[in-house]
């Protein structure tokens, strides 16, 4: 035993432990914590800074460390999870996060280096389907007012720029890019990764953007992938070894995040995907194992399986798609059982009328139609939202059913309830034009509730389209109040399709309106239908543009035929011509016409003019509107039969005329389908009062006294009342007198919109994503104070906001007043403006 020696094993010494591995991470974080902080605020860094200390708290029962934070994975882990929260979630979120990550998603498993999960995705996970509504919510960096992140929106939402700064939508520490490479450069420099993993995990999402369709850049720096592919994926515990295994790991998690961004309702994707590789690790090392000593042959052998059962997964997908039968007669989501649950009587559907996807069915019982079913697919926030509409043979919807949809789990998912879909319950086809108008939307998800009224409304006339058996060919007039002023445009229908558009005559913001029309233009040719898509920044004049549209359309359509059998009296009614309006009126007598005056014209003499006579004339003998066009006066022809037109349609509005009638006619009337009685006594209306007709106001046509003006409308919560200051025919100030929106959501949005108000002096301006409600209550409550009288002088309103503010402070107010926004509408005028009888009466007379 004298020669027997003790030494210790050959280990190499490093000065590496677990302790200065988890604490570089943490360094290599800081960047995107300082980035998170500076874009959503300090409220932002405690929420990181509560999920680490709650982290190392709750560990501490279950490790023998005496230093404070342990071996550092714990506030590892809890610095993680707090990146990955939205920058509003509730206090506790944070607290509960910093639990789970350290108790279920760690020492469930057996502590550090047995977990087979990342533990804060693990508590993120849990996080995101405990409590959905919380985990998406998402406000704007430095304003914080409620928004869709990047990948909600899509890609032409931000620029590359701001998607590399990180000044978007977004969790905490996971949008500035620039921030998380600066990090990862560390961490590489400090040979803590191996950038086999992160280079293949962007690699893997670039290639299945490309394959979806998508924008590979964009995908690449949205949603939080930067973050995933350097500081999750490559998580030693839970990560592959093998060099090979950790490039198919890195490629796989890639594709599968933008595979759940494409196919599932979780836009975010990250999440899932890598707790999928991770439990799919241990398998890959075993795949991709570097061969022992002698072990070379038994490699071979296993690759050599493992490549064959791959093939063989390919043979059987590849043999499957060839033997699927492709001709299904039903689109999307829907299915023959779709259908029969619709319609239990029915015994067969048969396709009445296809339009795209859109599909009108007949539901038949011993050859009797019992119902018609209609499938819409409409484009929703996430993806298409399937619809089915079941309608009474009067045209009545019966019952409406969402085949599929892909919405946020929480908002977006309301659309189901039955509370919303029973509003569209007894909406007829006679009523199609008065969906969008009369449906509540969803609160928090009005694009997704928006999108099911476009649907139904599209149901609705995709079923009167077939009862009407196409459009009449012609060129037919309509006319909309557009934001700005009426939009007239004029349609071309060849073949009983519409073939050409052209606007005649519109006022609306030239930068904003150009490209809308051009669009929807493009659309209408296209769909040749009314339902068109609205375009984002023209909202109004995108309504006010199918509004008109759908009016030429009615006209064009065989119902509206005015060939014979009119109804006795006098009608007026002007359209277009080729260089002005032409009015005429048309007098009817035992059911044909006997008689066309022209009352105003423009056109050029000795060829328009005659050309009016020569229509008017054949129209007379014809008793219809079908008569040839004379030649080289088409426009005028043109305008002379639908100024005819215009006016006969009237007739199933109106009553008989009566020749001596002397009652008062205050109502507006559209100029391309208008009557006037005769005699009759109209109340004239300002200019402002008949420009908010239909649509706000337009500003530079206003000529306004200096002072103050009020006005409110309804807003989300109550009604939103305002005080509109203007001085040399200019809005200076705009203060909000009384409101009950969202705070932090709808007050944020009129503070928004007033800024843009002043700097435009137009109310069309774009609305505040995620406080729709609120934007266009606050836009029309300044429209209506505009357009009504004047309240009183500046200098009253001027005197009234400092009385106002004195009260304030010597009652020792509850709530600190905003003195450029809000004040209070019913404080005493005598005790606290020390106005004259005769200021408070000028100043009150109009409140």
């Amino acid at each position: 035993m004298a020669n027997l020696f003790r030494s210790s094993g050959p280990h190499i010494e490093s000065p590496e432990t677990i302790e200065t591995n988890m604490w570089s991470v943490v360094i290599a974080l800081i960047p995107a914590l300082i980035a998170g902080t500076y874009f959503f605020g300090l409220y932002a860094l405690y929420l990181v800074l509560a999920s680490a200390l709650s982290a190392v708290l709750f560990e501490k029962p279950f490790v023998k460390s005496k230093a404070t934070f342990g071996d550092g994975s714990a506030f590892l882990a809890g610095i993680l999870l707090g990146l990955t929260l939205p920058p509003v979630v509730p206090w506790w979120i944070p607290i509960l996060g910093g639990f789970l990550t350290v108790v279920v998603g760690k020492h469930l498993f057996g502590g550090l280096g047995s977990n087979i999960f990342n533990p804060a995705l693990v508590a993120r996970a849990i996080l995101l389907l405990s409590y959905p509504a919380l985990m998406i919510e998402w406000v704007s960096p430095v304003d914080g007012v409620s928004a869709a992140t990047a990948l909600q929106l899509g890609s032409d939402s931000f620029s590359y720029t701001e998607l590399i700064i990180g000044n978007v939508p977004g969790s905490i520490g996971e949008t500035s890019v620039i921030a998380l490479l600066i990090g990862g450069a560390y961490l590489y420099l400090k040979d803590y990764i191996d950038l086999r993993i992160p280079l293949s995990f962007v690699a893997g999402a670039a290639g299945a953007a490309m394959l979806f369709g998508q924008d590979p850049v964009f995908a690449v720096f949205s949603g939080g992938l930067i973050f995933a592919a350097i500081y999750m994926a490559t998580d030693m515990v839970t990560s592959p070894v093998a060099k090979w295994a950790k490039i198919v790991y890195g490629l796989a998690g890639g594709f599968l995040t933008i595979f759940i961004r494409r196919y599932t309702p979780y836009p975010e994707g990250i999440t899932f995907a890598i707790l999928i590789i991770n439990g799919a690790s241990y398998f890959l090392d075993n795949a991709f194992e570097e061969p022992h000593f002698g072990e070379v042959e038994y490699v071979k052998k296993r690759v050599a399986h493992f490549s064959a059962i791959i093939m063989a997964a390919v043979l059987i997908l590849l043999v499957g798609m060839t033997l699927i039968d492709d001709d299904d007669p039903y689109p999307g989501s829907l299915t023959y059982n779709h259908l029969k649950e619709a319609v239990p009587a029915a015994e067969n559907f048969e396709i009445i009328e296809r339009d795209d996807n859109d599909i009108l069915f007949a539901a038949r019982a011993e050859e009797e139609i019992i119902k018609d079913l209609v499938y819409i697919s409409r484009n929703g926030f996430e993806a298409p939202i399937e619809l089915l509409l079941s309608l009474e043979p009067a045209g009545s919807i019966d019952k409406i059913q969402i085949i599929n949809e892909s919405e946020s789990p929480t908002l977006g998912a309301r659309i189901k309830d039955q509370e919303f879909l029973s509003q569209f319950r007894e909406f007829t086809t006679a009523e199609a034009d008065q969906v969008m108008a009369e449906t509540d939307m969803i609160s928090g998800a009005t694009y997704s509730s928006q999108t099911v009224s476009r649907g139904v409304q599209a149901g609705l006339r995709l079923l009167i389209a077939e009862k009407e058996a196409g459009l009449q060919d012609g060129v037919y007039q309509g006319q909309a109040e557009g934001a700005q002023g009426d939009i007239v445009l004029e349609i071309t229908v060849e073949n009983g399709d519409i073939v050409d558009l052209e606007i005649l005559e519109e006022q609306e913001t030239e930068h904003l309106a150009e490209p809308a029309y051009e669009e929807l233009e493009a659309q209408l040719l296209r769909e040749q239908t009314a339902d068109l898509d609205v375009i984002s920044g023209a909202t109004y004049t995108s309504e006010a543009y199918m509004e008109a549209v759908q009016k030429a359309i009615d006209q064009a359509s065989p119902e509206s035929s005015t060939d014979g059998d009119f109804e006795a009296g006098t009608y007026q009614g002007s359209a277009q011509g080729h260089s002005g309006q032409i009015e005429l009126e048309v007098v009817v007598e035992a059911g044909e016409i006997t008689e066309i005056e022209v009352l105003t014209q423009n056109e050029t003499e000795g060829l328009g003019d005659d050309a009016i006579e020569e229509i008017a004339a054949q129209i007379i003998a014809e008793q219809s509107l079908e008569v040839d066009l004379v030649s080289g006066a088409t426009n005028s022809s043109e305008g002379t039969i639908n100024a005819v037109r215009n006016a006969l349609d009237s007739d199933s509005e109106s009553a008989e005329t009566d020749a001596g009638s002397e009652e008062d006619s205050e109502s507006d009337t559209d100029s391309s389908a208008t009557w006037e009685e005769e005699d009759s006594e109209g109340e004239e209306e300002t200019a402002a009062e008949a420009e908010s007709e239909g649509g706000l106001i337009n500003l530079s046509n206003l000529d306004l006294e200096d002072g103050e003006y009020r006005g409110s409308a309804e807003g989300h919560r109550a009604p939103i009342e305002v005080s509109v200051l203007v001085e040399d025919n200019e809005i200076n100030e705009i203060r909000i007198v009384s409101q009950e929106e969202s705070p932090g959501i709808g007050d944020e949005a009129m503070a928004e919109l007033s800024q843009s108000l002043l700097a435009e002096q137009s109310l069309e301006v774009d609305l505040v994503s995620g406080a729709t409600n609120s934007s266009e209550a606050f836009l029309k409550a300044i429209d209506n104070a505009l357009t009504g009288e004047r309240y009183g002088s500046l200098e009253e309103a001027e005197d009234l906001q400092t009385a106002q503010e004195i009260l304030a402070a010597e009652e020792d107010s509850e709530s600190d007043t905003d003195s450029s926004a809000t004040w209070d509408e019913e404080s005493d005028s005598e005790e606290n403006a020390e106005e004259t009888d005769e200021e408070a009466a000028e100043g009150g007379s109009n409140g």
